[in-house]
């Protein structure tokens, strides 16, 4: 991956510092070659984050920066402001947008931002969801599913059968939080870095299920005939009605699932379910899926530390650093650069809510002393 590649990868991801974020729009507006190609990228970056698969993003993104790179045309080089114009009309186009009510504001917005919160709908067509904002979600035959109501997705119950199940995607950037209302009464909340694939209306003859990639907390709604089933990462969570937590980064070993009310079944995504193949869990336990020797072990669990990111909060305790990283990472949006491969092993106990990302590191340093730097959203240790 090149130099480029990365700076367009931490950009989509939202991870980028305001000096590579501007040195990724130069180069997309210096040329048309460049504008088709970050199209092209952008493109397969979002189908590889919608699509709930068991490849994870880093590894798709992979594939799509290392594909062959179009060559440069030669000819006159046209002034910077008609290329611009041709660049932001390539990229809208080619994305398919939908422009309408508060959901994209076109005049500040002509390149999807890299912390956007997207909201892919049946046809493949992309929004952007502007947070605080009130906009109806249509289909692409202009029928109403839902609307947004500030910082929640509503969808409605309309009563008609359908035949064939379709599906909405949405995808929330690192730093950021978003409620899903979904038509059965089901109430979600994802987390940052989170993408959740799901029906727009249930089939009653059909298990309600939905793919996640990331985490979410979900309240869900009763149903006795039809389970609810979260897909993810080769693992499925089935459930009648309940509420519990499920943590599913593609960069982590483990999938757990902690639950706060009701029961939760665990099992193996390959298997038919069936009681004597799956683990059932109890309030106040946690299943973790091992994603390489695809084994699950049940214990006791700390709710409030796998819970209180609801509240804004990471709570710590006797964690690695390596592990602490990617929390970081993903509440701050910021990224972080560790040069120092001692720190990794330190473990360190804290909690934080309202401590911005200087003084996190300021607190780590009264139990591992060490030099780093700050640079816009990027962080540096030494």
């Amino acid at each position: 991956m090149t130099m480029l590649d990365q700076k367009i990868y931490k950009y989509l991801r939202g991870t980028a510092t305001s000096k590579e974020e501007k040195e990724v729009q130069e180069w997309i507006v210096s040329s048309d070659q460049n504008a088709k190609r970050f199209l092209e990228i952008k493109a397969k970056y979002v189908a590889s984050t919608l699509d709930a698969t068991d490849v994870g993003l880093d590894a798709s993104f992979q594939g799509i920066v290392n594909a062959k790179k179009p060559s440069s045309r030669n000819g006159r080089r046209l002034p910077l402001a008609i290329l611009k114009s041709a660049a932001i009309l390539a990229i809208l186009v080619g994305l398919g947008f939908i422009f309408r009510n508060t959901i994209v504001d076109s005049r500040t917005a002509p390149v999807i931002p890299g912390d956007a919160i997207i909201l892919q709908l049946e046809n493949g067509n992309i929004e952007v969801i502007s947070e605080g904002g009130e906009a109806k979600v249509v289909d692409s035959e202009g029928n109403v599913l839902g609307a947004q109501q500030g910082a929640q997705l509503v969808y409605k119950n309309n009563g008609t059968s359908q035949e064939e199940i379709t599906y909405n995607t949405l995808t929330v950037p690192y730093g950021k939080r978003f409620d899903l209302l979904l038509s059965d009464g089901t109430q979600i909340t994802l987390n940052s870095g989170t993408s959740l694939k799901y029906p727009v209306q249930f089939l009653k003859t059909k298990n309600r299920q939905v793919f996640l990639d990331g985490e979410a907390f979900f309240n869900v709604a009763k149903d006795s005939v039809n389970p609810f089933i979260v897909n993810t990462n080769g693992l499925n969570v089935r459930v009648l009605g309940t509420k519990f937590n499920l943590s599913s980064y593609p960069e982590d070993q483990y999938v757990n699932t902690t639950l706060l009310e009701g029961s939760v079944s665990v099992y193996n995504k390959q298997d038919t379910f069936d009681s004597s193949n799956a683990s059932l869990l109890e309030p106040g336990f946690k299943a973790e899926w091992n994603k390489y020797n695809k084994q699950i072990s049940v214990e006791e669990a700390d709710i409030a530390m796998h819970t209180d990111w609801l509240n804004g909060k990471i709570i710590l305790r006797h964690v690695p650093f390596k592990n602490i990283v990617k929390k970081l990472e993903r509440h701050y949006n910021v990224e972080i650069v560790n040069n120092n491969p001692e720190l990794d092993e330190e473990l360190f106990t804290a909690s934080f809510d309202v401590e911005t990302i200087d003084q996190v590191f300021k607190t780590f340093n009264f139990t591992y002393e060490m030099e780093y730097k700050i640079n816009d959203r990027q962080i540096i240790i030494n």
